[in-house]
Order: structure tokens, then C-alpha cells, then sequence
């Protein structure tokens, strides 16, 4: 007889779980929705396309006041759909990731696909790369080729929001005099923070410890960037 190494959950511990499975996978489905720029008055009949299910049964599951789950068949074809992994788009995990494909059993690859082999699914390859700086972590777009060519201009860039001071040197998003900025800050002892660009093009700045406090609010640590390089 072979014991599992599984502790199961207590009653107390599964009455005391609290996780927002109705009303979030609601908001987890709007804000799909809004990420596809689908507009409020053309989310029902949207759904109802995507999933074949009826547009009064597709309500229902983005109603405001009270909104329903879909059944567990539309919940598959909802996650293949938009591409999402079923555990957080039930609330259960923190960070979204892509439906994971590959692990489609034979007869579901060849309903779905028709006999065809899957392409490649290299937006959910880079996203899964980043999986890790989405979460705690805010999103923001490089305006300028300042930090070329580790930041292209447009592209988009994680930053870490809880960090609103410098304690070592590193890449920050910043309000300096009124206008939003990305550089390395470098800590010179004794006289202030350094504001170096990547580009060679523009000239650093060296801002005073007598006026740091007065001109420049760090917004966030930048932790990561994707660029497109164009040949």
C-alpha cells in the first residue's frame, strides 16, 4: 500500500479558504476582454462567438450584480480561447500564464486542431519568461532612445512601484522636473545621485543631495524590458 506524502486540507482549513472565485473570475474575464479591446456593449455577443454558447448564458458569467461560473466545458474552451492557464483564471495562482498546449492530451490536439500540429505559440514563450516580473510589478513604455540600446524606444518595461528610494545603484523610473524619465542612477558619496543615460548620445546629470528631495521622485525600479530588434 503506498501512503501519499499529501497532507489533505482540514474542514476548518477549507471553510477558512478564501478565494474569490466568482466574483474574480468575472474580473479576470473583463479584464481578457479589455486587453483585446473589446468594447462593454460587445462582450456578450464576443463570448457567445468564441465559445459557441448562448448570449444569455455568456451574460451571466460577466453579469455585474450577479454573476455566475461557466460550466466546467466552457471554462476549457474560455482558457484555450484566450490562451490562459485554468488555475488563474480561477484565482488560485497569482500570475498568469499561458494554457500550457503541449500538454493537450492526442484526442484534445486533434479536436482542436484538426489534425494540424500546433504552431508555435511564441507569445505565451515570451510571456512565460516574464511570468515572473508581472504580479507585484507595474508596466510602463520607454519614450525616447535615452536608454538605447538596452531600451528601445516603445518598448515596454517592467518596474518595481514599492521602490520609491535609491539605496544602491540601478535602473529607476523617475519624475525629474516635472518629467518622466528611465536612467541609472549612480550613488556618488558626499555629492548626490548621477543620471546617466545608455544612449552616449546625451550628456549624465548630476543631481545635488541639497536638491535630490526638491526635484526628483523615484517612481520604481526597473527589473526587466522586451525589446523588438528590427534587421
Amino acid at each position: 500500500m503506498t501512503i501519499s506524502n499529501n497532507i489533505p486540507l482540514t474542514k476548518d482549513a477549507v471553510r477558512e479558504l478564501d478565494i474569490d472565485i466568482v466574483p474574480g473570475v468575472r474580473q479576470r474575464l473583463i479584464a481578457e476582454l479589455d486587453r483585446r479591446e473589446v468594447l462593454p456593449n460587445q462582450r456578450e455577443h464576443f463570448l457567445s462567438d468564441i465559445t459557441g454558447r448562448a448570449l444569455q448564458t455568456v451574460a451571466r458569467w460577466i453579469d455585474e450584480e450577479k454573476p455566475g461560473l461557466p460550466d466546467l466545458k466552457s471554462l476549457a474552451i474560455v482558457c484555450l480561447q484566450f490562451d490562459m492557464d485554468a488555475n488563474w483564471i480561477l484565482g488560485l495562482t497569482s500570475n498568469r500564464l499561458p494554457f500550457p498546449k503541449q500538454q493537450l492530451s492526442p484526442q484534445v490536439q486533434e479536436q482542436v486542431y484538426r489534425h494540424e500540429e500546433p504552431t508555435f505559440d511564441w507569445i505565451g514563450h515570451m510571456l512565460g519568461h516574464t511570468a515572473s516580473f508581472t504580479g507585484p510589478n507595474q508596466v510602463g513604455v520607454m519614450n525616447g532612445d535615452d536608454m538605447a540600446p538596452l531600451i528601445h524606444d516603445g518598448a515596454p518595461f517592467f518596474f518595481d512601484a514599492t521602490v520609491n528610494e535609491v539605496e544602491v545603484n540601478g535602473i529607476y523610473l523617475l519624475d525629474y522636473q516635472g518629467r518622466r524619465l528611465v536612467r541609472h542612477i549612480e550613488i556618488i558619496v558626499g555629492e548626490g545621485l548621477l543620471l546617466r543615460c545608455e544612449n552616449q548620445r546625451y550628456n549624465s546629470t548630476l543631481v545635488k543631495i541639497s536638491k535630490a528631495m526638491l526635484t526628483l521622485t523615484i517612481l520604481g525600479r526597473v527589473k526587466a524590458a522586451i525589446n523588438i530588434n528590427r534587421f
